[in-house]
């Protein structure tokens, strides 16, 4: 039985960044006062860059920063990436502010070099390895890691509430990967010959066709993409809970109709605890607390606005019963 023979890499290159030499040529970069030179140029023209970019919509843009990110982190590799990304994300905030600055948002720029990098450092370039590489910035980085980074922004500097789900966002970066992927492809096949040549790469700088095959390839990439999202879409809806988006004033009616629905009792108060969505279904399901109130009531008193945290803690109110029910969704 034959076995495959690997085509043997040009000197200088690593078929994966998952071992001990790679590293250390990475953290050989650093000492190099050449390559700290070229990611200081590299620097400048990534903050210069910031502000401009190319409006396909109102809401769609390319901007050009991630051409010098991708260049810079083939060229000096992840250690160098890494600085290189904390520094230009603290410049581009000093000189270009669009909003309040907040630390965490530099953990994305570095998560999209360092992927850069893994990807395009001393690597033998493919359209494959190039189209990963902007795939995985785009979904594992602009969509994974910075709603979390978003989460703590809108509560800690704009006091406000981020719906994890962020649908104009995530499709924003699903829509324009195919897009961004064909220019960094010809970005490169433009930029390599010169890099090769400066003794900046190492990998032999042989066109980057775009197949059929990588076609198929992109659009693959972006029906995964798709798939996640929408299934995590359908889980969000149907996780939900509902209840906390509302008004103390719709609170109150929801809870009125939900006790009018169960029947309670003259001297009872209901409660919405959560409210679920079912996505493939016309129902909601519903869980509530009863509380007798040792006062007289009626169904205009302020006891129906009431959450059921600040209930259980409301001396004239008892908890006597916990339950479900389901209610159509145009109920």
């Amino acid at each position: 039985m034959s076995e495959t023979v690997k085509t043997p890499l040009a000197p200088g290159l690593f078929r994966s960044p998952f071992s001990r030499a790679y590293w250390l040529c990475a953290l050989k970069e650093f000492k190099s006062i050449r390559m700290l030179a070229v990611a200081a140029i590299l620097i400048a023209v990534r903050v210069a860059l910031k502000p401009l970019n190319i409006t396909l919509s109102p809401t769609l843009s390319i901007n050009f920063g991630y051409f010098v990110n991708a260049l810079g982190a083939m060229i000096f590799g992840p250690v160098v990436a890494i600085v290189s990304a904390a520094v230009s994300d603290t410049l581009g905030c000093l000189l270009f502010p669009n909003g309040a600055y907040f630390f965490p948002f530099i953990f994305t720029e570095i998560a999209g070099s360092l992927i850069f990098a893994l990807f395009l450092y001393r690597a033998p370039l493919s359209g494959t390895r190039v189209t990963l590489a902007r795939f995985a910035v785009s979904f594992l980085v602009n969509i994974v890691i910075q709603t979390p980074i978003m989460l703590l922004y809108y509560s800690m500097i704009l006091g406000k509430e981020y719906a994890i789900f962020d649908l104009p966002r995530i499709c924003k970066n699903l829509v324009l990967f195919p897009i961004e992927s064909l220019l960094l492809l010809l970005f490169l096949n433009v930029i390599r010959p010169v890099t090769y040549r400066m003794k900046l790469t190492y990998d032999p700088p042989q066109k980057l066709k775009i197949t059929k095959r990588l076609v198929l390839f992109v659009a693959v990439l972006f029906l995964v993409g798709a798939a996640a999202t929408a299934g995590y879409y359908i889980y969000d809806y149907q996780s939900y809970n509902t209840a906390k988006d509302f008004s103390a004033q719709e609170r109150a009616e929801f809870n009125r109709d939900l006790a009018y629905r169960i029947g309670a009792q003259a001297d009872e108060v209901v409660l919405v605890n959560t409210i679920h969505r079912s996505f493939f279904g016309d129902t909601k399901e519903v869980t509530y607390s009863v509380y007798r109130l040792e006062l007289a009531v009626s169904f205009v008193d302020p006891w129906w606005s009431l959450k059921n945290s600040e209930a259980k803690e409301n001396e004239y109110l008892t908890l006597v019963e916990e339950n479900c029910i389901l209610i159509l969704n145009d109920d």
